[in-house]
């Protein structure tokens, strides 16, 4: 099997010959109207009230004397979303003109990668894996020399270039592991999108990601995950070990529409995962895309 796998995408061209703007409000309006938000400004002028709610993972948070319970979910988005929307939005341009914000995404996930170092392989509880699982009290070595090259520092993760890389990690959830699918029985893999079937590998806990609709499944374009297109089982449960490595995929869309606003979905599928709405724990994220 192929460690590092390629959705195949769309063309990026713009919808039935929409104009920029046009296509640009299509993509917020779908979002907006499938999370009964009335407009953008409501949305934006809600922000300082749930803007950390996607990153909140099963923390109770309160507000203007009113309880709402985050659920928890299987997956963080880097780097951090904003608002209603889960929004992640940079300007194209070099620095120090154009292209301001990209570089705080950038540093966001500089700072994730430094978590993930060589130097932990001489920690007493840190262990190679290969196919095997860790010893008890051990937890298994993330190599991120594995990444793309497109989705390094060097890089610019690939923000300087209108081709992000957005990363998925696990959130540490206590006690918490995938059970694979049982690739001979028609019935459990037929839960799997068809796109995964050919290429299951029990061995992985696979991410899926695509657009939400016809509209953004097309300006979003084709899609690379790496090191894997998943997370390796062999990295559950977390107990709480000293120096856990979460393991973590980079998704990089190298054909993103400029100027659109593209709703992605990521799917973790296991047999033990659920996608409603209101599962606990949740194996779906949500996501938009807007480079200007």
């Amino acid at each position: 099997m192929s460690k590092n796998a390629l959705v195949r995408g769309y063309n990026s061209t713009s919808a039935f010959g929409a104009t920029k703007k046009e296509t640009r409000t299509k993509g917020l309006h779908s979002r907006c109207v499938r999370k009964g938000r009335i407009s953008i400004l409501g949305a934006v002028m809600l922000t300082s009230i749930i803007i950390t709610i996607p990153q909140c993972y099963g923390v109770i948070i309160r507000c203007n004397n009113s309880t709402m319970k985050v659920i928890p979910r299987l997956m963080k988005v880097f780097p951090t979303t904003e608002g209603s929307l889960n929004l992640i939005h940079y300007k194209l341009g070099r620095v120090p003109l154009g292209g301001k914000n990209w570089t705080e995404m950038t540093q966001q996930l500089s700072q994730l990668l430094s978590g993930y170092n060589t130097r932990q392989m001489n920690y007493q509880n840190i262990t190679e894996c290969s196919e095997e699982s860790p010893p008890a009290g051990h937890s298994c070595f993330f190599n991120i020399q594995l990444i793309s090259s497109e989705c390094t520092e060097a890089k610019t993760f690939g923000y300087r270039r209108s081709e992000p890389c957005i990363f998925l990690q696990f959130p540490n959830i206590s006690n918490w592991e995938p059970v694979p699918y049982n690739i001979s029985d028609p019935q459990t893999v037929n839960e799997l999108p068809e796109r995964l079937r050919s290429t299951y590998d029990p061995r992985y806990a696979y991410i899926n990601c695509e657009g939400d609709t016809a509209f953004d499944r097309e300006n979003l374009g084709f899609i690379n995950y790496s090191p894997y297109q998943g997370f390796p089982v062999n990295f559950f449960p977390y107990t709480g070990q000293p120096n856990y490595m979460p393991p973590l995929v980079a998704v990089h869309f190298p054909t993103l529409r400029i100027g659109v606003a593209v709703n992605v979905v990521c799917k973790l599928w296991a047999k033990n995962v659920n996608h409603t709405e209101d599962a606990v724990p949740n194996g779906t994220v949500r996501f938009t895309l807007l480079v200007d």
